[in-house]
């Protein structure tokens, strides 16, 4: 197996997708997403890649930090196709069932999807996703810059206690150092198979299996409210079809949802 080296990803990529990609690693930085970001607004070209092992200051949906002080790749990824905001969901979908497959196919683990962005392993979020963009004046994307984030081994002595219970890692504490190299070249093999026709939207109905949410009972949690019901389907928006427990159904694009144990 290759060392863990920009090169490294490089030789086990499809050769056709080695020529498009121009990859940089780092050991740390405060966030890939961030970095990728300026260099787009230079002018960057489509497969420019940004990875680290570490971040300082990794970012979630919605503002959030991201934990990101496990040994893991931290991936971000630049596209740009022309597309209005509301197909970024679609984005992110796509993004998501890449790196369920590349996950599968370097471990041994079936990997599920929390809607939106969220990749589940063995019951534990292994990775989210986030999707960032800037559009003209013709509403349409100048870029997209498509970050993961990745558990790939346990922090020394687990994770903090304020996430311990729903963050996991693919690994154990300790190993995992060829895992990153095969795990970044099959997302970058899987991600841009699907790219390619992204229009098609192909990609939707895997999305919809990986669900683990699906016909299960949710929270939908805004800023000033939980409303319970169940989650039925996922449309071809990409929005999650809940039924509240008033009898009321809505699809709900954005937000943020919690799975209940009945």
């Amino acid at each position: 197996m290759s060392s863990f080296s920009a090169q490294g990803i490089l030789d086990i990529c499809p050769k056709e997708l080695a020529g498009r990609l121009d990859i940089t690693l780092f050991d740390e930085l405060d966030s890939t997403n961030t970095y990728l970001k300026k260099l787009a607004r230079a002018g960057a070209e489509e497969g420019r890649v940004i990875i680290a092992r570490r971040q300082s200051a990794g970012r979630g949906r919605l503002g959030r930090s991201f934990y990101s002080d496990a040994e893991g790749l931290y991936i971000s990824v630049l596209i740009r196709p022309h597309m209005k905001a509301e197909g970024m969901v679609f984005v992110t979908a796509m993004t998501a069932v890449a790196m369920a497959r590349a996950i599968e196919r370097t471990v041994d683990a079936d990997a599920m999807i929390k809607w939106v962005n969220d990749i589940f392993v063995r019951g534990k979020k292994v990775c989210g996703i986030l999707c960032e963009s800037a559009f003209d004046a013709d509403a349409l994307s100048e870029y997209v810059v498509i970050g993961a984030g990745v558990n790939i081994t346990e922090p020394l002595g687990g994770f903090p206690a304020d996430i311990s219970a729903v963050a996991g890692a693919l690994l154990p504490h300790g190993s995992g150092q060829e895992l990153r190299t095969s795990l970044a070249a099959a997302f970058l093999e899987e991600l841009f198979g699907e790219y390619a026709h992204i229009d098609s939207r192909s990609f939707l109905d895997e999305y919809r299996r990986r669900s683990m949410v699906t016909g299960k009972s949710v929270s939908v949690i805004s800023p000033t409210l939980a409303r319970h019901g169940k989650a039925v389907a996922i449309d071809d928006d990409c929005r999650l079809v809940v039924r509240f427990d008033d009898g009321t159904t809505e699809h709900i694009s954005t937000g943020e949802i919690s799975v209940r144990v009945d």
